[in-house]
């Protein structure tokens, strides 16, 4: 018996359950099945698996390479592609976040347990990063890393991340609201989300970006605020926001 643990991420219950079944002839037996981004998310939060199979061509509102590089955020876990398609587009999009390799469709028991023992070898044999060499996701290059200094009027005013609630788009500008203040900036919203450190700020719709210390309260739709703003969140931001916050769900 194996004990690694294997999401398979596939919304066809049957191919699902054929690479399970193959994985199960392995010895593996920790296998566990997620049909949406949703589900995947959930999933990796309860079990931190060590092997995930992912179909690219997933329906929902993410495929599986924009999936994957939500998860590669969550988890040091290989993760494998399952695919019909050798469109080069494609797998040039799958390249850019180093997937352990790829399966296609239609494929054998010789193929998983190929690509599961070689996969598994490599991170069980992988050497640990040195303990000098590892750094910080808070880790800045800047002087001050607990405040961003912003110009308004003819100074530049020190505003410190936890006072700032979320920014707005509106057009070219954006606008910064804060808990003494607003800022309105000529700026983009890609500039800002690059100045803004990541580990404390998400983009959640094209034109809002929020504090994730200053949430309340949230739902698929809808982020409520400390101070009682209400922010709206997009469709295709939403599993890369849960992905960012610790939750406890009922399953």
């Amino acid at each position: 018996m194996k004990e690694e643990r294997i999401l398979i991420v596939e919304d066809d219950l049957s191919i699902a359950e054929n690479i399970q079944e193959i994985l199960e002839l392995l010895g593996y037996v920790n296998i566990d099945i997620a049909n949406s981004a949703n589900q995947c998310i959930k999933v990796i939060k309860k079990y931190r698996p060590d092997l995930i199979f992912m179909d690219i061509k997933l329906k929902g509102d993410k495929d599986g390479i924009e999936l994957g590089e939500i998860i590669k955020q969550m988890v040091d876990a290989p993760l494998v592609f399952v695919t019909s398609y050798s469109d080069p587009t494609i797998i040039e999009r799958a390249k850019r976040i180093a997937p352990a390799g790829f399966i296609v469709k239609p494929f054998n028991t010789n193929d998983i347990h190929a690509i599961v023992e070689i996969v598994l070898y490599n991170k069980r044999t992988k050497p640990a990063p040195e303990a000098a060499v590892i750094k910080s996701g808070t880790e800045s290059p800047f002087l001050v890393n607990d405040a961003v200094f912003i110009k308004a009027d003819n100074a530049f005013e020190r505003v410190h991340y936890d006072d700032i609630y979320y920014v707005e788009a509106n057009g070219n500008m954006v606008t910064i609201f804060t808990k003494n203040r607003e800022y309105s900036i000529r700026k983009s919203m890609k500039e800002i989300e690059d100045i803004l450190p990541a580990h404390l700020f998400l983009r959640v719709q094209k034109s809002y970006i929020v504090h994730l210390g200053q949430i309340e309260s949230f739902n698929t739709k809808e982020i409520m605020l400390v101070q009682g703003g209400v922010i709206q969140v997009g469709r295709q931001y939403y599993n890369g926001f849960l992905a960012k916050l610790n939750t406890i769900t009922e399953s």
